[in-house]
């Protein structure tokens, strides 16, 4: 039978192993949350990137131009 220290490390793995995949499946470039939108300047709540689907799809849009140029 598992001890307390045996569950936590095991949580312990658990989580890591789930923190990974998600930094994998996470787009790479994308932007990290500063209080303000990426593309308009707009101030923000704390968490977010842009201010709407609009102001993302147009950075998105930027950012593979300037990828192919």
């Amino acid at each position: 039978m598992a001890d307390t220290a045996d569950l936590a490390a095991e949580r312990e793995q658990l989580d890591t192993a789930r923190a990974i995949e998600a930094a994998r499946r996470r787009s790479p470039g994308a932007p990290v949350p500063c209080g303000q939108c990426y593309n308009c300047d707009e101030p923000l709540v704390e968490g977010l990137t842009f201010c709407d689907a609009d102001c993302r799809d147009d950075w998105q849009l930027r950012k593979r131009m300037q990828e192919m140029a």
